[in-house]
């Protein structure tokens, strides 16, 4: 599930209409507030609801959309995503050029991003000026949460291995601004290396192929992916968070995700704790993608200091989809299954993707089939086989990763471009993994670890010194026999995207 909202920083973010006071009078959640600005949607709270008593109201804004282009105000709304479209490394290295240049330390003259040092572990850099100790990357989402924050130094210190790889072959014969620009492009690559060979196939089962074919379309994120199918991973969280010591006992570091939210930078100034919770990533079990979801998002999401309560994630997800315009699941369905006529009028026209258990609640909740919202849908569908999805959510998330390297010139794998890697090179970019990238950028004490880093520990998977882990050899990399596109191609199993 971490990578996935890893990932998901790098493609969407969406930007609310400024409401100040917001639509409830408590902030979060309270009563709604007398002439309600008309950006508001925000969600009514029942008399009777076990959880927030007293009020009427959970806070929500509608997301800002763009102009005609001759500035006019469109008769139907499409959202604005603040982010580049494309698997770029914009959580990373920031998503504009200012916010680039001031996460770059060009003192280094090897082209590094700049980092602070605690207890003598090279950490994210901090801005005194958001508060004293606050980690900043690429993205303003940094901090939402411990593991989150974790992802975002292992990449920062990626990136830097990488430029101090590329310094030891090319030395002072290179600029600065060279091995930044280098290796931030390694590092997209591998980045887009991992998600298409190795997330996706946990994703959507390992059957699971990306054409090579290259296209001019829009290359935007679909509004069905970035306000429902790519939320599924919220199903898939945990509310206790084990994580591991050295000598693999339960470290007293674990902790739940209620208490955790915005906490990132105090936990990981503690020496041992990104370690211990890179072994808990590795040998926790997510939950499935379903119905169910724990309180820390149903009813504590960034909950106030001091406060019994905080936000209800699930509940803006739907509502998120509304204010979207998405279509309803039935309708998504439809298309996802290829099937013509006339839209189901029954609910149990639902029994080929949802069990009765689950139809059942749908009756309970929803007036008509033709009512049921598209995440609500589409998490409660049944899996397809070795995906983690059922197909209305597989369908979305497939034709978005399709699409994201169809419209992208710059992939990692096209050798047609004129700034392409070489053949040799893809060679040594399809070796990489997650393991090896958790293998070289810990703080020391991970020294084994399963070879499918995103699946668990077992008899096929068993874990292995980190030193069986291979990875780049920059010697190859850079070496003076470039391999021909037509063997390249031949290369047997290393890459499906």
């Amino acid at each position: 599930m971490q990578w996935g909202q890893f990932l998901d920083h790098d493609l969407t973010q969406g930007r609310t209409f400024t409401v100040a006071g917001g639509c409830c009078d408590g902030g979060r959640f309270g009563n709604v507030t007398a002439n309600p600005n008309v950006e508001c949607l925000h969600i009514p709270i029942p008399s009777n609801d076990p959880v927030y008593v007293n009020a009427n109201c959970l806070n929500m804004v509608r997301n800002t959309f763009g102009l005609n282009l001759d500035g006019t105000t469109p008769s139907s709304r499409q959202q604005v995503n603040r982010l580049t479209h494309w698997i770029d490394g914009s959580q990373i290295y920031g998503n504009d050029d200012a916010t680039a240049q001031s996460l770059r330390d060009p003192s280094s003259g090897k082209g590094q991003l700049a980092v602070s040092i605690q207890s003598g572990k090279v950490l994210l850099p901090v801005s005194p000026s958001t508060c004293s100790d606050c980690f900043i990357a690429g993205d303003s989402r940094v901090r939402e949460q411990p593991l989150l924050t974790i992802m975002h130094t292992l990449w920062l210190r990626e990136h830097n291995r990488v430029a101090n790889a590329l310094y030891d072959i090319f030395g002072s014969s290179k600029s600065d601004e060279f091995y930044y620009q280098e290796a931030r492009r390694i590092v997209i690559a591998e980045f887009q290396h991992i998600t298409y060979n190795e997330y996706l196939p946990v994703i959507l089962g390992r059957q699971a192929k990306f054409s090579n074919s290259k296209s001019q379309s829009n290359p935007a994120i679909y509004n069905e992916f970035a306000a429902a199918a790519y939320r599924m991973g919220h199903s898939m969280l945990t509310s206790f968070l084990k994580l591991y010591e050295a000598d693999g006992s339960e470290s007293p570091q674990s902790f739940f995700l209620a208490n955790s939210f915005n906490t990132g930078t105090t936990r990981l100034l503690n020496p041992t704790f990104i370690d211990n919770a890179l072994r808990g990533l590795l040998r926790n079990l997510v939950n499935a993608v379903d119905n169910c979801f724990p309180d820390d998002v149903t009813s504590q999401l960034f909950r106030a200091s001091g406060s019994p309560i905080g936000g209800d994630l699930i509940s803006v997800n739907m509502q998120r989809g509304r204010d979207h315009g998405l279509p309803t699941y039935v309708r998504a369905r439809q298309i996802a299954l290829g099937t013509n006529g006339p839209l189901p009028t029954t609910f149990d026209a639902l029994k080929s993707t949802h069990s009765k258990e689950v139809i059942d609640s749908l009756k309970r909740v929803y007036e008509s089939v033709q009512d049921i919202d598209l995440f609500i849908g589409g998490v409660t569908e049944k899996h397809m086989p070795d995906a983690a999805v059922g197909p209305t959510f597989g369908y979305i998330i497939a034709e978005q990763f399709e699409n994201l390297k169809r419209t992208d010139r710059f992939f990692y794998s096209d050798l047609t471009n004129s700034v392409s890697f070489t053949g040799r090179q893809l060679k040594e970019i399809r070796k990489v993994s997650l393991a090896r990238i958790v293998c070289d950028n810990n703080d020391g004490t991970v020294t084994t670890i399963q070879p499918e880093a995103f699946r668990n520990p077992s008899s096929r998977n068993s874990p292995v010194a980190c030193t069986s882990i291979r990875g780049i050899d920059f010697n190859k990399f850079y070496g003076n026999k470039p391999i021909s596109v037509a063997s390249e191609e031949s290369i047997s199993g290393e890459d499906t995207s």
